[in-house]
């Protein structure tokens, strides 16, 4: 084999190395990281609180956003960073309805316990189950065009919070405030990690 030969068999080798090298970061990108892969949170609190392990901006990839009705190009960040517990969290609109109106929601990951957000929500809340784990449904009949439901995870909560907005002088009906937000739930629920 010549020279030029030797040469070319090596530059097409490092290009196959370097193409599975990318292939393999590319599969590792933020957005595509599998559940049970840990790193180390956006933010920290000052507790000694879990961290949070479940990053909506992250961890939920646009198919499933798609798939619940919700347009992942309208993303926009909504954490809340306090000193004693951390909220991780995005908003996203959902694609407009034929009924005329369309869902703004947050996806809300926190550290507060389930116990706690059970004591906070007590006099509007229903218990209920989310694939087999613990979740309330939070209904309170003066927030209008509104509904909120919490998830129990192994650090802490996955929250949901939903408002509607339509295009059209009049009330939503009160069946709509929560309609539909326990499929949405159901849909993100198998991104949350499990129990270690």
């Amino acid at each position: 084999m010549t020279r030029n030969a030797l040469c070319g068999v090596a530059a097409v080798s490092l290009l196959l190395a370097g193409c599975s090298t990318h292939a393999a970061s590319r599969e590792a990108t933020p957005t595509e990281l599998p559940s049970s892969t840990v790193r180390v949170p956006r933010h920290v609190d000052q507790s000694d609180r879990p961290q949070v392990t479940f990053d909506p901006c992250l961890d939920i990839p646009d198919s499933t956003l798609t798939a619940a009705g919700y347009d992942p190009t309208s993303e926009k960040n909504a954490d809340f960073t306090g000193g004693s517990y951390t909220f991780l969290g995005c908003s996203y609109d959902s694609f407009h309805k034929p009924e005329g109106f369309y869902y703004g929601m947050n996806v809300l990951s926190g550290n507060i316990s389930f116990a706690e957000e059970q004591e906070k929500k007590k006099d509007h809340s229903t218990p209920i189950e989310i694939n087999g784990r613990r979740a309330l449904l939070i209904f309170d009949s003066t927030v209008r065009d509104y509904c909120e439901l919490s998830v129990e995870t192994p650090y802490g909560v996955l929250g949901f919070t939903r408002s509607i907005f339509a295009d059209h002088a009049g009330p939503v009906s009160v069946p709509e405030w929560c309609g539909g937000l326990e499929d949405t739930a159901r849909t993100y629920e198998p991104l949350i990690p499990k129990e270690d």
